[in-house]
């Protein structure tokens, strides 16, 4: 009897049966008692590493321009570290490979049939790209990408709700005019973003002005540098700004500071991610935490399913995360008590 075949037999995962046998920390007492009861009934014996040939499971982390990657430091290493050990705790092997630019480097990266599905890292993947991964002819989950109108299998931050926390406490610091550092970048999450940002504006009656939304580059010196050059002549900005990300938001705090403003005293900002740089930058970020840890279990557990059920129906999670208060915002209303 293999692990998965015990774990079927008593409803567990692999990987749950996988850290009783290893005595790890991870599951609950009455699941662990129950599981080496199975053992016991079963007479199960796991069978020698060296004897047992593995299912392997590939990670393919896709580089349209690799600047999203490179810029957001430990973001999806963080999220494919995860993936990894969870899959290891499954009794899995992995393999992890890099494709750029275009779709044929997923299709033609390695031979499908040695895998028994795929995690793809999906945070560069354009629209012109989601046809041609219907030719993926194993079990796939996209991460960090929902792939809107293809029934792919996907997890993904909340952006809708996470963007609603940011405006929320914005707004509740008195701040009811709020503009927007948009990425120059088609990417999915910030294409979503930006339209969340002006839903969000709407629906809270925030004041939200074309002229408030300024595109720049997403990264660090490009969005300083673009900003300082459209932000040169302003005269009548708002008090807060969103950002598409925190590497946008840190590069605006620092040409806003270079242009002559006070970050919070003058113009509050606003990010998203919570990167390590976040909670040392002058002055330290308030942000939304993106649970990528949360991520890249959900991706291996709907890869798992859809691997172990052949009628599994594609689903798309979405991972809503905290609100990470620190110093970049003013509060309003203390001018008004």
């Amino acid at each position: 009897m293999t692990i998965r075949e015990l774990a079927e037999k008593i409803g567990v995962s692999p990987a749950t049966i996988s850290i009783v046998l290893n005595n790890k920390k991870g599951v609950k007492d009455e699941t662990r008692k129950m599981v080496q009861d199975a053992i016991k009934k079963y007479n199960f014996v796991p069978r020698s590493r060296s004897k047992q040939k593995k299912d392997r499971i590939i990670v393919v982390e896709f580089r349209k321009t690799g600047s999203l990657i490179e810029e957001n430091q430990g973001f999806i290493a963080s999220i494919i570290e995860t993936v990894e050990e969870t899959l290891k705790n499954a009794d899995y092997e992995v393999t992890t490979l890099v494709a750029k630019e275009t779709a044929e480097a997923i299709l033609q990266i390695d031979d499908f049939a040695k895998y028994k599905g795929m995690i793809l890292i999906a945070s560069e993947i354009t629209k012109d790209i989601y046809p041609s991964l219907r030719d993926i002819t194993i079990p796939f989950v996209s991460v960090d990408n929902h792939m809107l109108d293809f029934s792919y299998n996907s997890v993904c931050m909340n952006n809708y709700e996470n963007v609603l926390i940011l405006l929320e406490y914005c707004q509740k610091l008195g701040h009811h005019r709020i503009g927007h550092f948009a990425s120059a970048d088609d990417f999915s999450n910030f294409t979503e973003r930006s339209y969340y940002y002006e839903y969000c504006c709407k629906n809270l009656n925030i004041e939200c002005r074309s002229e408030d939304e300024y595109t720049i580059p997403a990264t660090l010196i490009g969005s300083c540098e673009e900003l300082k050059e459209l932000l040169k002549n302003a005269k009548d900005l708002p008090d807060c700004f969103f950002a598409d990300n925190d590497i946008i938001a840190l590069g605006a705090i620092k040409a806003l500071k270079e242009l002559g403003y006070k970050v919070p005293e003058d113009i509050s900002v606003v990010g998203f991610d919570d990167i390590p740089y976040a909670s040392i930058s002058q002055p330290a970020l308030t942000t939304i935490h993106v649970q990528k840890e949360v991520m890249g279990k959900q991706a291996v557990h709907q890869l798992l399913a859809q691997i172990n059920d052949a009628e599994f129906v594609p689903v798309k999670s979405r991972v809503t995360g905290r609100l990470v208060i620190r110093e970049s915002v003013k509060d309003l209303t203390r001018n008004q008590k």
